[in-house]
């Protein structure tokens, strides 16, 4: 069956999140470091993350199958929300239909399947791109193609 909507994450599936914490580039922060990032670069806190290529070239050729793309992503505020729409549409421009945000990882599975019940698409035919196994599981669990991004990166 083929996979009509195709759902991808961005933190650390469409994007490597590099950030300035004290004049140098890292990956990933605590919580209270990511609180304090947040405040001082607002809307700009993906400025510094690079796209994953390979995840981009993979929606790119379900884009060419006819499948519909979305990024859904957890968020904790509007201007992280902001910052998410920043990236996409500088690192793959039209490419995705939509950026979605959720406020917990929770609601991910969830917000997919109410989509694909308003299209009348079936599970089966949804595909989450992830990097968090439990959400990959989750997905599995309620009928959707679970991907983590680990299989695309590399090429499994």
């Amino acid at each position: 069956m083929s996979i009509r909507i195709a759902f991808f994450d961005i933190d650390g599936t469409l994007s490597a999140p590099y950030y300035p914490v004290n004049g140098v580039l890292q990956a990933g922060m605590t919580d209270e470091q990511w609180l304090d990032f947040c405040q001082n670069y607002r809307e700009d806190a993906y400025r510094f993350c690079k796209p994953v290529l390979p995840v981009i070239r993979y929606a790119q050729s379900l884009s060419e199958q006819g499948t519909e793309l979305y990024v859904i992503s957890t968020s904790q505020s509007e201007a992280e929300d902001i910052s998410k729409h920043r990236f996409i549409k500088r690192c793959c421009p039209g490419l995705f239909r939509e950026v979605l945000t959720v406020r917990t990882d929770g609601e991910k599975t969830a917000r997919i399947l109410e989509i694909a019940a308003a299209n009348d698409i079936k599970p089966s035919e949804c595909e989450l791109v992830e990097d968090t196994y439990s959400l990959v599981l989750d997905a599995i669990g309620k009928g959707i193609k679970g991907t983590h991004v680990a299989q695309i990166v590399c090429d499994l």
